[in-house]
């Protein structure tokens, strides 16, 4: 492989110069390999070498997948370093602050290997977006902007890793979700979303003023105990997967195209989805957690500490739970399903009011797993009892 030439501009920093550019990213993965952290060597003590986390095969996935979007970005540096003998800089003429960094091997001599160009560049950060990049499509032109810091040492690049690792605050999920409202095509999240504030602004809905919308308090409202992000988690579970595939699809008009192997009977709104008929799953989702509240008012209603009916355990095995319901009583076609057909169903779980509290349904997936079971075995009694003659007979008369 040939030398690489990249214009760049030098920015100083506390912690010494480094350049910015961008390159294809073809040519990028061609020059750069990463250090994983792991053990080097048995025994006591253990060695370690590297500065790296292991990939994750599911980023990995995730991001094959989105690099070949139509809307694909990657607005971030991929950080480099580069060993010193393999960078030749040059100052671009008349371009102040402008240079032209020029990557090659190293021959290596007597004392010192060679380095081919292949290894030249090591990854300090953002190597599950280069290993994504692998799998795009090969007519499509991905440039990245790079930071390369040009003989940076071990310390050095442990400092970059550390600081763009840890220091930084992620995204409060709630917050990212909110922003699809500015979303101008159709998606799983864009829906959800949309869900999610017709239900906190349905007045007297099960919903009304529940839901915090950026994850914390609306100053001047007490009720509000679900977090928006844990809500719209709920409502995906339900719609079609694949959100980022669904987003792309929705700008060439596919959003009403269903996916390969689709099924309502998997998810359980993926029908009212394909038909934009979100009337449908509002109403669904309302009418089931009318029939919640109805089924314990003081639990649902109560704010305090250590209630769960209303708050993430709560929530969460009850919309896991729905799907459950909903294809009873759905049966042969997704339809919009009344709140008295739900209330019937709830009418036969045998869960004490006053049992609904973190002591027993311990917050974390524990607590609403045993919620989750024994809202199934409520299920269980009202199947057995939709088969019993008796009923029968008196149902159709």
């Amino acid at each position: 492989m040939n030398p690489v030439s990249i214009q760049v501009q030098k920015v100083t920093q506390p912690i010494g110069e480094f350049y910015i550019g961008s390159i294809d990213s073809q040519i990028l993965l061609a020059i750069t390999s990463s250090d994983v952290r792991r053990f080097t060597h048995d025994g006591d003590p253990a060695e370690l070498d590297g500065i790296q986390r292991e990939l994750s095969k599911q980023r990995i996935k995730e991001l094959e997948e989105y690099v070949n979007l139509e809307y694909a970005t990657f607005p971030t540096s991929v950080i480099l370093a580069v060993d010193e003998r393999c960078v030749k800089i040059v100052k671009v003429p008349k371009c102040e602050g402008i240079f032209d960094l020029q990557i090659h091997s190293y021959e290596g001599d007597l004392s010192q290997d060679s380095i081919p160009i292949s290894e030249v560049a090591f990854v300090i950060d953002g190597q599950h977006r280069l290993a994504g990049l692998k799998k795009m499509n090969s007519t499509q032109t991905f440039q990245v902007n790079v930071s390369i810091f040009v003989g940076a040492d071990k310390a050095d690049q442990v400092e970059v890793f550390r600081r763009v690792n840890l220091a930084q605050t992620k995204v409060n999920k709630s917050l990212s979700y909110d922003l699809f409202e500015y979303d101008r095509v159709k998606s799983p999240i864009k829906v959800a979303h949309d869900l999610v504030i017709a239900l906190n602004n349905d007045t007297g809905g099960p919903f009304h003023h529940r839901i915090k919308r950026l994850g914390v308090c609306t100053p001047g409202l007490k009720n509000e105990m679900l977090a928006q992000a844990t809500v719209v988690n709920g409502l995906l579970r339900h719609l079609p997967p694949r959100q980022e595939k669904e987003r792309s699809n929705s700008l060439f008009g596919l959003s009403g195209k269903p996916g390969p192997n689709e099924s309502w009977k998997q998810r359980i709104f993926v029908d009212f989805y394909r038909k934009d008929d979100l009337v449908a799953i509002f109403l669904n989702v309302s009418n089931f957690f009318e029939a919640v509240r109805e089924k314990w008012p003081g639990a649902w209603d109560n704010p305090q500490e250590g209630q769960i009916l209303a708050r993430t355990t709560g929530y969460n095995a009850l919309i896991r739970f729905m799907k459950d319901v909903f294809l009873e009583l759905a049966y042969d076609q997704p339809r919009i399903v009344k709140k008295s057909e739900f209330v019937d169903v709830f009418d036969k779980i045998n869960i004490d009011e006053t049992s609904l509290n973190k002591e027993i349904y311990i917050p974390g997936s524990t607590g609403q797993g045993l919620l989750y079971r024994h809202l199934k075995e409520g299920l269980e009694e009202w199947k057995k009892l939709q088969s019993d003659p008796v009923v029968l007979h008196n149902q159709a008369g």
